[in-house]
Formats: structure tokens, sequence, C-alpha cells
């Protein structure tokens, strides 16, 4: 079954607008689905959907120990360390943890079996349920510099046999990539706006080297949504929505509320722009 992610190169551009819309335009009509709330810095789909949530796993990841009777400060485990968490100090090797990737490099290289690990939580995932759509929610715990290992849980439990909608974090950076990895297809969530334009294009780039297919939904649709429109048009892009810049969806928004739990007539608008991911997804796979 199909897995959309719903991105943007910035914040604040209503990508779990969007998501939460089309997850429940499809519950509506009683579609079994999987939502997952990959946004782990700041999970919010939740508020939205209200789901009943049953279940919390931890997220743990290793991180090496030294024995600093073993260690001859050979510095073997520095060099192999692509993100500088070990340094070499008065011939003993020193871990910074927040720096630490879990990658077990450093363990594995070492001569005189001086690293072991340890596991250290950085996160949960969170499951549930809300009528017909499965949810899953990453929480990254606070303090903690490294959304991607919670990204990565989340979509481990992802089931291959419905359809998912995957609401990303914002921006361009490791936990986008690792959202957006994989998926058939990605609805770029823009706003009409010179900076909304920046980060379209910078995210552009993002699902290009990815290999990912996408397609535009212009929110707060505007006047300026021309030079998105031209942008995509240049690009070969479909804009697939426009959602109009409406207080109304804004205030409800800010009480936790999606705009078709109260107006169901947006339901059929986001069960076409579903039908158009869809036919996107068909098209991309018969070329």
């Amino acid at each position: 079954m199909s897995r959309i992610a719903v991105a943007s190169g910035k914040g604040g551009t209503g990508k779990t607008t969007v998501a939460v819309a089309i997850a429940l335009a499809l519950s509506h009509k009683e579609r079994l689905l999987q939502f997952a709330d990959c946004d782990v810095e700041e999970p919010n789909a939740d508020l939205l959907l209200k789901p009943e949530l049953t279940g919390e796993e931890p997220v743990e990841i290793n991180i090496p120990v030294v024995d600093e009777a073993k260690c001859t400060g050979c510095g073997k485990c520095k060099d192999i360390c692509e993100y500088n968490a070990v340094a070499v100090v008065k011939d003993k090797a020193l871990i910074f943890e927040k720096l630490c990737h879990g990658c077990g490099g450093c363990r594995l290289i070492c001569p005189e079996n001086a690293i072991s690990e340890k596991k250290k939580k950085i996160g949960t995932v969170s499951a549930g349920r809300k009528d017909s759509i499965l949810f899953l929610k990453g929480t990254l715990d606070i303090g903690e510099p490294m959304a991607t290992p919670v990204v990565r849980a989340v979509k481990s439990r992802v089931r291959d046999d419905v359809l998912t909608i995957l609401d990303a974090p914002p921006g361009t950076a490791c936990p986008v990539i690792a959202t957006v990895k994989d998926c058939d297809y990605c609805l770029l969530v823009t706003e009409p706006t010179p900076f909304g334009l920046y980060d379209l294009e910078l995210m552009l780039r993002v699902v290009k080297e990815l290999g990912v297919p996408a397609g535009i939904v212009i929110n707060k649709d505007d006047d300026w949504s021309v030079n998105i429109e031209a942008f995509a048009s240049g690009k070969g892009l479909p804009v697939l929505m426009k959602i109009p810049f409406s207080r109304e969806i804004a205030t409800l928004y800010s009480k936790g509320i999606a705009l078709n739990q109260t107006d169901r007539t947006w339901d059929e608008e986001f069960h076409r722009l579903y039908g158009k991911v869809e036919n996107e997804i068909c098209q991309n796979q018969l070329k």
C-alpha cells in the first residue's frame, strides 16, 4: 500500500492541517489507514485527531563506554568517528554522549576491546487509534539532539498492508530525509510568500535527490499564489490543491479542530486530493 509523506521546507505552512484532513476524509468513509506523526521534536497531530493512545515504547541508542584500565589512548576510536564524539585526553578516550550517533564503529575498531556499549533512551513511540485510523507518534526526549533515530523507530512500526500518511518535520534536515525516504509520494505544502517559495525550492531538491515524486498544495491561497504556480509549471510539478486564506480555518486550528471535522464538505476536496496523488503514483510507476 502507498506511503504518502506530507512535507515542506519550513514550519507553519500547514503540513499537519493537510495530513490530518486527508486521514479524516478517508476515515469518514471507513477506509482503514495509518497516520504516522514523524515531527518528533514537536508532534501535534494527536491534538487534531484525538486518538486513544494504547501503548508506548522507548527509543534507545547504543552509547560507548570506555574501560580506562584497558584503554591505551591509541586514538583509533577518535579517527573513525564521523561526528567528533570521541576525543583522546591524557592517553584516554573520552566520549561525548550528546554527539554520539550510536553507530558502534569505535567499539568494533578498538584493538584493546576497551569499549563496550550501554543503552540510552532518547525518545518514545506512542501508538493508538481513532476510528479507522491507526495512529503512531514519535516524541524526542527534552534535551536530546538527535531526532532521526526516533523518526526511524516510528517508520519501523508502520504496517505495509495499509495506506500510510506520514506527517514530516519542517525544514530539509536529516529527520525530514528519514521521513520522506522510501515513500511513494511527497505532498509539498507551501504558502504563497517569498519565504515559502524559497523553502519549497529547497525541499524540491531533497525529494529529487531521494527519487520521490512530488506535487504541491498551496495553503493560505492569495494573489501571490501565481508565483508558486509559475515555479511549479517551470519545474513540471502539479499543483494538486489550493486552500484559501481563511480566518475561520485558522481559528479552528487554534482550537485543535481539523477543518473537515466541523465542515464535512471539505471531505470531498481531500478525497479528490488523495485521488490525484494515487493517480500520480500510478503514472510514475508506469514510467
